[in-house]
Parts: structure tokens; sequence; C-alpha cells
């Protein structure tokens, strides 16, 4: 067996809705389902796991792009089962009590074998290998520009003669991949804001490259110094103006993760599109969730991260624009500036004080989760 393996063991009885959660929940996280079977706690393998028993639901899933040469996580056999385990328990909460995952590779590979056939277990290898064939880059790759490869991964290449910004989507990322291009293909026509599309295949797209001013600097990662220029804050209100009077809600769009200022132009970019929804009629901009969070209420809120329902504005937006919403949306430039002189710095040392208590306060939740949903090994 290969590594890569992510093998889940829920309490026997475990509804179909709470599965199809957690199965959704890795899959948002590039954790593929191969196979759900059930768990006999019989051989051998049954010495290696301290919490199985008798009636277990067991997934066996996969995250293709963990090589054998990668490091160890924090709590399981790569960072990116971490990932996953974290965000599988922010996602089901108490509803994950009993739910657990093998945490080394030796577990991994085992259960399957206990619980697959030989003929199964072979598929299941091609299944990895055919996947990590389909996420290779055949162009001189230039540099890997990939945060974390939930959806896709991403590479600066060598195309046709020009560098290129190359986005392969996994298999399973279809949809994200689709919206990408639906709000590419209504936008682009409209404004210069979105990275340009040059070229498209079944799996990836290659986008224009933009070289960027760097948009970050000072103390725990906070742009404490280059907010952004009030040019660049029109342009980015104008741009949420247009997409939201079309019906967009771009949900993860924020300064801090995917607005560029191009170097050789000064104006504004936007790249990243793959969680953009479109509804029939026109957004306010202020109620849309790329500025204002999901609703609690909203009806796909669960097909997306929970971090996705918090507000993020004071953490991804304020920092970059040094203004309210209600200011960055509807304040003529004059007022903008003497707030950003005035009222921002004081705003961004009260936000800088709790730095340190939300940090420890993060680390300190996830690593409960961690230890919530390890899978016990046996001593002997």
């Amino acid at each position: 067996m290969t590594r890569g393996l992510c093998v889940v063991l829920a309490p026997p009885g475990t509804s179909a809705e709470r599965l199809a959660l957690a199965i959704a929940a890795l899959g948002r996280r590039g954790v593929e389902l191969f196979a759900e079977r059930v768990w006999e706690a019989a051989g051998e393998t049954a010495a290696l796991v301290g919490d199985a028993q008798p009636g277990n639901i067991v997934l066996i899933c996969f995250e293709p792009l963990i090589a054998a040469q990668d490091p160890t996580g924090e709590a399981f056999d790569h960072p990116a089962i971490d990932s996953a385990a974290f965000h599988l328990g922010a996602t089901l909460g108490p509803a994950a009590d009993g739910i657990k995952i093998a945490t080394t590779a030796r577990q991994a590979e085992a259960i399957p074998h206990a619980v697959l056939s030989a003929a199964e277990c072979s598929l299941l290898r091609e299944r990895i290998a055919l996947r990590r064939a389909q996420m290779e880059t055949s162009e001189p790759v230039l540099a890997v520009l990939s945060r974390h490869r939930h959806r896709a991964k991403v590479e600066l290449v060598r195309w046709e003669g020009r560098e290129a910004v190359k986005k392969t989507f996994r298999a399973t990322s279809g949809k994200a991949m689709a919206n990408e291009i639906a709000f590419h293909d209504d936008i682009a026509p409209l404004s210069p804001v979105p990275a340009g599309i040059l070229h498209r295949t079944d799996t990836a797209l290659y986008f224009e490259y933009i070289a960027q001013r760097p948009t970050r600097s000072g103390a725990f990662n906070l742009p404490l110094v280059q907010l952004l220029t009030l040019k660049s804050l029109a342009q980015l209100a104008d741009f949420a103006r247009l997409v939201t009077a079309r019906g967009w809600d771009p949900l993860d769009l924020t300064p801090r993760d995917n607005v560029l200022i191009a170097a050789q132009t000064g104006d504004l970019r936007c790249i990243d599109f793959e969680f953009a929804r479109r509804a029939p009629t026109p957004l306010k901009p202020e109620a849309a969730a790329f500025l204002a969070g999901l609703r609690n209420d909203d009806a796909e809120a669960a097909l997306f991260d929970v971090g996705m329902r918090q507000d993020p504005y004071p953490g991804k937006w304020r920092p970059f624009t040094g203004l309210s919403r209600d200011s960055f949306l509807h304040d003529p430039a004059w007022l903008q500036r003497v707030k950003r002189t005035v009222v921002h710095p004081v705003w961004l040392g009260w936000r800088a004080l709790g730095v340190p208590q939300r940090r420890r306060a993060h680390l300190r939740r996830r690593a409960a989760l961690l230890r919530a949903l390890a899978l016990e090994v046996n001593p002997c």
C-alpha cells in the first residue's frame, strides 16, 4: 500500500447523514473516499487498534498528493491528514464523539487489508496512482504557488514561451473548476480585475501571471504599514459592487488571501474564484458572504468550511483597508483618508493586543480536536 491513506472509524450505528457530513468535510481537504466497510476487529490487525470494536464503520480514504518522503504531521501520518482531521472535528463538533482516524501509516495500511479483499486493495492502489498521474505537470515548473492544495495545485510554469499560472484541479473538484470558469466568463468581459484565463483543459486552467507588489509587513503577520492605497480601495469597492449587482458572491474573496496589486501598473487584480456562487437576483455588497460571512441559515452553509460562517471582515479585510465595512463601501475618499489616519492606528493596536491570545486559543482547540480524533495505538 502506498502512503497517503486516511482511514476513519465511526461507531456502530452512525447515521448515513453523519457519515455523509464526515465524507464531505474530508473531501474539502482533498481526502477522497474509496470504500465504506464494516470492521470485524479480528486477526493481527486488531492488535494495532486500541479503539476499534466490532461493527465499526470504516471509511477507506486517501490523499493522493502525499508523497513518501513528506514529513509526518503533528498527530497523524502527514500534515494534510492533521488538517483534514481538524476540519472534520470542527465540522462535526460534538457529533464527532467516537469517530477516530488512523494515526500511523502502519494502522492506515493494516486496516484496509483487514476489511478489503485482495482485489479491492489492488484497485485502491490503482486509484491512488491514477489520481497522482492526473495531477502531474508536464510543463517546466518555475515555482510552486499552492498554499494548501485542497482542491487544486497551483504552479508557475513555462507555457508556450511565457510564464503562466497553472491550476490543476483534483478529479473530485469539478465544481470548483466550473465555478472559476463561470465567474471568469461572466465578469472578465466587464472588468480587468479577475486574472485572465489563457487556456483550458479538462483538468486545468492556465492564468496570466501577475507579478505583484508585497502587501504584508510588520509583527504578527499583520499589514501594519502597507495598507491598500485609496486607488486600490476604490477599485476593490467598485469590483464588489459589480459582482454583487450580477448576483455573484465570491465567498472567499479577501485582501488577505487573493487580492493582488500588479507590480507594473499598480492596478488591483483578484484571483481564485473556486467558491463563487451566483444568485438569481442582485445582492447587497454589505450582506454578501465574502464581506459578512455565511449566515447560519444559509441553505448551502453545510457545503463550506465552518470558518466561512464567521465574519471575515475584521481579520481578512480591515487590516488591509484600514476602514470599517460601511466606510470601505460608502465613504468618499477624503473621509476614508481621515479615518485611516485617525481611527485605524488605534483599531490596529487594539487588535494586535489580542493576537497572542487568539493564537493560543486556536492552538489549544486544534490540539484538543486532534487528540479526540486520534485512533489509539495499542502498545503491544
